[in-house]
């Protein structure tokens, strides 16, 4: 089956705002058959429709996808679900939203979606994103209304990001858990602050193997290593204080690193819900984090 070009276009206006953007954009690059190929730069805007809200963060990404139309708006609405948006009202605020903006050259209008959208040409906070990442640049250059000010490129903010995907050998094995969405699509759009609590904390690569158990950290021998994931838990959160940084991208299932699940303490492969030691303490520390595993 071919691969498709396909844009969408996202906003938040809601909580952490780079946390639903971002969060949608690693989601999105994990649906099957689907491919993240471009990530526009970060645009604050005026809300429309319903103004007595908070302005949003928008920003346009393209996929290549084997996903047909309606098989990609599904999987799209599973995300803002999941992401927890509600559809209260029109217009009104919202955790995420995705919308597709053109899939190919496919012409469609029905009920439930219509290609290319219908209000993008009018909507500046679509089109400008888009130029940032779209082929053919002419057309979207032909319709934006270059007098309006309500979209505004954001700075670049600071994200505190795991070492191993960046690509350093900082795993247990000496290897790395590079993710190409991260160096290569958002390495321009962000400034990293990188982390490596484990050899933060004092102890080498390579390393035994550890998992939490009972509250503790033991490696593989049985020696309690939890003292050094505590120290380096305490220097990633000094580096996150110190850049005013409110999200994280860390490495999935880590004994440090991990959000929501990690394993069990039994060295079995077994997967039991937790927050790495790390995690845990940027967390109370009301820091976001997203979940990011190696590229397959």
């Amino acid at each position: 089956m071919k691969w498709t070009r396909v844009y969408l276009s996202m906003g938040s206006n809601i909580g952490n705002k780079y946390y639903y953007l971002l969060s949608g954009i690693f989601t999105v690059s994990e649906l099957k058959k689907t491919r993240v190929t471009a990530v526009s730069k970060f645009y604050s805007t005026d809300p429309v429709g319903y103004l007595d809200q908070d302005e949003f963060l928008n920003c346009a990404i393209e996929i290549k996808t084997q996903l047909l139309p309606y098989e990609l708006l599904r999987e799209l609405q599973k995300i803002e679900l999941k992401l927890k948006r509600l559809r209260k009202f029109r217009w009104g605020p919202r955790t995420l939203d995705i919308d597709i903006i053109s899939y190919g050259s496919l012409k469609l209008n029905s009920k439930d979606l219509v290609i290319p959208h219908m209000r993008c040409r009018e909507r500046n906070f679509v089109l400008i994103p888009l130029l940032d990442i779209i082929r053919d640049k002419r057309y979207i250059k032909s319709i934006i209304d270059y007098n309006d000010k309500s979209v505004r490129l954001e700075g670049k903010i600071k994200l505190l990001v795991s070492s191993c995907l960046l690509g350093k050998k900082t795993t247990y094995k000496g290897s790395d858990n590079y993710n190409y969405l991260i160096n290569t699509l958002l390495k321009n759009r962000f400034e990293f602050i990188e982390t490596c609590p484990e050899i933060e904390g004092g102890l080498p690569t390579p390393r035994l193997p550890a998992e939490i158990n009972g509250g503790r950290v033991i490696n593989i021998q049985g020696i309690d290593v939890t003292h050094e994931f505590q120290v380096g838990a305490e220097k990633a959160h000094e580096k996150a204080l110190k850049n005013n940084i409110k999200l994280a991208l860390l490495k999935g299932k880590s004994p440090s690193c991990g959000i929501d699940t990690i394993y069990d303490g039994t060295f079995s492969k077994n997967i039991i819900h937790g927050n790495g030691i790390t995690s845990e303490k940027l967390l109370l520390e009301g820091i976001d984090i997203i979940e990011v595993n190696k590229d397959e």
